[in-house]
C-alpha cells in the first residue's frame, strides 16, 4: 500500500505546502476530520444563536443571551482546533510576509461593497446579530470582556475554520473525492465556482464583497500554495474589520 492511500493515518510526515519537491500533498493527516471539525463545531454552535430581529430563537433565547451563546461557540470551537491542531500544524507552512497586508488593503474593498449592496437593498437574506457589545445592560467591563471574545473569533476561530474547509477541503474535493491528493492551491473552474457559490451562501448580505474578496485569496492560495498565507490574509481582512466597527460602531458589519 502507498504512503497516500489512508487519508486517516498517512505513513510519512505530511509535506509543506509550499514545497515544490512533493507532486503530491497529503494535506493534514486525518484530512476529513482536520479540514471539517472546527467549521461544523463553529456553524453548529452558531445555529443556537438567535437571529437579528426576532425575538427568540427555537431554544426561547433572545438578544440578550447572545454574548453567552457566542463564548460557549468560541470555547468549543477552540476546543475542536485542538483536536485537530497536531494534524494541521505540520501542513500550514512558513507564512509569506505579503499575504497580512493585502488582508488588510483589501477591507476597504470590502467595507465600500458591503455599503453599496445595504444601500442598494440587496443586504435581506442575512441574519448577522449586529450586536453592540456596549449596550447599557452589558456595562463598560462585561462589554470589553465579550469584546476580547468576539475578537478572537473574528481574528482566530473563523480564519483558521474557514479557510481549512474552504481551500483545505471543499475547493480540492470539486477536483477529486481523495481531495488530500490534490495539490493545494490549484485553481480549476470547478474550484473557483466552488469558492465562488460558498462565498455568496454564506456572506448573503456582502454577496459581492465576499465573491471578490474569496476570489482574491484564491490566487494567494495558488501563488504560495501555502495554508498559512491563506489564513493570514483572512485573520487581517478580520482584524482590520474588526477595528473599524468598533472605531465606527457599524456593528451590522459583525
Amino acid at each position: 500500500m502507498s504512503s497516500h492511500s489512508s487519508p486517516g493515518n498517512p505513513a510519512s510526515p505530511a509535506p509543506c505546502a509550499g514545497d515544490d519537491a512533493h507532486a503530491v500533498d497529503h494535506g493534514p493527516t486525518r484530512p476529513f476530520l482536520a479540514c471539517l471539525l472546527p467549521l461544523i463545531v463553529f456553524l453548529g454552535f452558531g445555529s443556537l444563536e438567535p437571529t437579528a430581529g426576532e425575538p427568540a430563537n427555537w431554544l426561547g433565547l433572545g438578544d440578550g443571551d447572545y454574548p453567552l451563546l457566542y463564548t460557549v461557540r468560541i470555547v468549543a470551537s477552540l476546543v475542536a482546533l485542538g483536536i485537530v491542531a497536531r494534524d494541521v500544524l505540520p501542513w500550514l507552512g512558513r507564512p509569506s510576509w505579503w499575504p497580512p497586508l493585502l488582508g488588510v488593503g483589501l477591507v476597504i474593498p470590502w467595507i465600500v461593497l458591503a455599503a453599496l449592496q445595504r444601500e442598494a437593498g440587496w443586504a435581506t437574506l442575512g441574519t448577522r446579530v449586529a450586536f453592540d457589545p456596549f449596550r447599557p445592560f452589558l456595562g463598560e467591563t462585561w462589554g470589553w470582556a465579550f469584546l476580547a471574545v468576539r475578537f478572537t473569533g473574528l481574528v482566530l476561530i473563523v480564519p483558521v475554520a474557514e479557510e481549512l474547509f474552504l481551500r483545505g477541503f471543499l475547493m480540492r474535493y470539486v477536483v477529486s473525492e481523495r481531495f488530500w491528493e490534490v495539490r493545494f492551491g490549484t485553481l480549476t473552474a470547478a474550484a473557483v465556482a466552488a469558492c465562488t457559490a460558498y462565498a455568496v451562501l454564506t456572506h448573503p448580505d456582502e454577496a459581492i464583497a465576499a465573491a471578490g474578496w474569496f476570489g482574491i485569496v484564491s490566487g494567494v492560495t495558488a501563488a504560495t500554495r501555502r495554508p498559512i498565507d491563506a489564513i493570514t490574509t483572512h485573520a487581517a481582512t478580520n482584524l482590520a474589520l474588526g477595528l473599524y466597527v468598533v472605531s465606527t460602531g457599524a456593528w451590522w458589519l459583525w
